[in-house]
């Protein structure tokens, strides 16, 4: 693994601490090196910092490099932007603190895709959207990035991307924008940048009530609406584009219905995972993956382990 390019993996990180050490365990756990991890704290009161100055003082081999910073700032894309400027690898990921990386291939999986294709800048993949306690809601699915169709909306999620440093260098977050960053990101990227997707599973996207899309899900909604016009978006959307969109999205949903399937035939599931997933049953995630309306909230309750322990508590307790 001595010739294989450098990864910079950047999670800009607010309070999150309750989630914070699933993060940064996916990218440990990943069977690619070198890595490079770097966490940019906005100057957290709730245990990060604890955190992350055990996981330093921590022994993760010669090639797992771990760096850290607490200061206030001006928001995320400020701390993504300073992580940004400290990344060393070739090849920069973007994970927030309360995100994980799906299985221990994805870095991998990532970085082979570029060396294979010299002319790509970005890669993505697919995710799957999981609740706060790491259960399984269902599989999202995207298509290939074009540009048009970006403006209306097909963009993809930003964990599961990995693109070079050159790139990054050339474009910068807007420090002033609180929401959407990652839109205005790969819609300004994409204008000429190349992107493929590596067909796979690449992370896993928390939903849990405190993340700005259920915060501030209007203002976010409104805010995607001004930079897909500003980027030249049509007022209006064509019947045929209208027509195309539903099937993409009807495709999009059975190819989740797909990897479910792979997933629940999977033995050795839990051995190629990058962090505790557990689902109540892959015939639940199959009718969410159905019927489920993105941006919606599904509350699993806690991870099993932690139930079995609160009923083994109370059994105690009687």
């Amino acid at each position: 693994m001595g010739s294989n390019p450098l990864v910079s993996v950047v999670t800009p990180s607010f309070d999150q601490a309750q989630f914070l050490e699933e993060t940064l365990r996916s990218v440990e756990l990943q069977n690619y090196r070198p890595i490079h991890q770097i966490v940019i704290d906005g100057g957290s009161k709730d245990g990060s910092l604890k955190l992350l100055q055990a996981w330093e003082a921590q022994d993760h081999g010669s090639d797992y490099s771990f760096e850290w910073m607490s200061e206030p700032d001006r928001g995320h894309a400020d701390a993504l932007n300073k992580g940004f400027d400290r990344g060393r690898g070739e090849i920069v990921g973007w994970l927030n603190s309360d995100d994980v990386y799906f299985d221990i291939n994805a870095i991998q999986r990532a970085a082979s895709a570029l060396a294979a294709h010299p002319e790509v800048d970005l890669v993505f993949g697919d995710v799957a959207l999981i609740s706060e306690s790491s259960g399984l809601q269902m599989i999202w699915c995207f298509p290939e990035f074009k540009y048009e169709r970006a403006l209306r909306g097909y963009l993809f999620s930003q964990p599961t991307a990995f693109f070079r440093k050159s790139l990054i260098d050339r474009h910068r977050l807007e420090p002033t924008l609180k929401l959407a960053p990652d839109t205005a990101l790969w819609l300004t990227m994409g204008r000429k940048a190349k992107f493929l997707h590596v067909g796979a599973i690449q992370a896993g996207d928390r939903d849990h009530g405190g993340r700005l899309t259920n915060v501030s899900r209007t203002a976010l909604q409104q805010t995607h609406e001004q930079l897909v016009r500003a980027c030249g978006a049509p007022m209006r959307v064509s019947s045929l584009a209208k027509f195309y969109d539903r099937l993409t999205k009807a495709y999009m949903r059975g190819r989740g219905l797909v990897y479910l399937g792979h997933l629940a035939q999977d033995k050795e599931l839990p051995r190629k995972l990058a962090f505790p997933m557990w689902t109540d049953s892959f015939g639940s995630a199959a009718r969410r993956q159905l019927m489920m309306r993105l941006g919606s909230r599904t509350d699993m309750g806690p991870h099993p382990a932690r139930k079995e322990a609160l009923k083994s508590a109370r059994t105690a307790a009687d």
